[in-house]
């Protein structure tokens, strides 16, 4: 069992953050060729007490990205699916903290990453995010 303040531990002591707010934190990877990717973990209650982290990558703008290719290209991923914050086309997972442990999160963290870079270069051939 984790909570948001084990899992923001974690990734302070693993990982170098970009940004920080008391239910976010900004990431942001370096990937093969030289590309980097933007990577949100966001600490979400549910129903007023029930604790989730929500793991979101950016791949395009909502106006810059043909939809239905993103939900194709995504179509067949076992991890996470397409969402939106803003004006911004996301691929995100979220975990219940409650039934997972914090080694748990790497996996669908990892995920997420690769699996938006993959979107936003096979999508929009740019690295922006």
């Amino acid at each position: 069992m984790a909570t948001w303040n084990d899992v923001a531990s974690y990734v302070r002591g693993k990982y170098k953050i970009s940004d920080e707010q008391p239910n976010m934190i900004k990431l942001v990877f370096e990937m093969d060729n030289l590309r980097t990717q933007v990577v949100v973990l966001w600490h979400i209650t549910l129903d007023g007490d029930e604790s989730w982290v929500q793991i979101e990558s950016p791949f395009g703008e909502i106006g810059n990205v043909n939809l239905a290719h993103a939900l194709q290209a995504a179509a067949n991923m076992v991890c996470g699916g397409i969402g939106l914050f803003g004006n911004l086309v996301t691929y995100r997972h979220a975990v219940p903290l409650d039934s997972v442990s914090i080694s748990e999160i790497e996996r669908p963290l990892a995920l997420v990453t690769t699996t938006a870079d993959k979107l936003e270069q096979q999508l929009t051939g740019g690295d922006q995010y």
